[in-house]
């Protein structure tokens, strides 16, 4: 059996982690399980990777209670990494956080002369929403 304070944490990441998938995704979340898991066995690691993708056809379903048992799973499987693997409770709280979204970039460019291998004079001007010049 586990003590208090390493179940506590387990079960809180955990729930964490169900709501991180629940609102990002499994793809998105799955670098994240698996970086958290990277000290471990592999069948910790393929457990980790199997939790991700069940919680994520869990949470999909409307089965009632999906959320808190994908929650029971993944308090098991970090409860017994964390007492394996003491040094990772400082990484606990990164688990369930997603990384920033990635920003897209679009470069468009208008007019005549030379673009592409040749000199560019001008300045760059960032938009965001609709073009500065109205859509048009």
């Amino acid at each position: 059996m586990y003590d208090a304070e390493l179940m506590s944490v387990a079960t809180g990441a955990a729930g964490s982690l169900v709501a991180a998938i629940a609102t990002w995704g499994a793809e998105k979340m799955r670098g994240r399980v698996m970086h958290f898991f990277r000290q471990g066995s592999a069948a910790q690691r393929r457990a980790a990777a199997q939790a991700v993708d069940d919680t994520a056809t869990q949470l999909t379903s409307s089965a009632e209670g999906a959320d808190a048992l994908a929650a029971n799973v993944w308090t098991q499987l970090i409860a017994q990494y964390l007492a394996q693997h003491r040094d990772a409770m400082s990484e606990i709280g990164d688990l369930a956080v997603p990384a920033p979204p990635s920003k897209v970039w679009h470069q468009h460019n208008r007019g005549t002369g030379t673009f592409i291998g040749g000199d560019v004079h001008g300045g760059v001007t960032f938009n965001y929403g609709e073009a500065a010049d109205g859509g048009r």
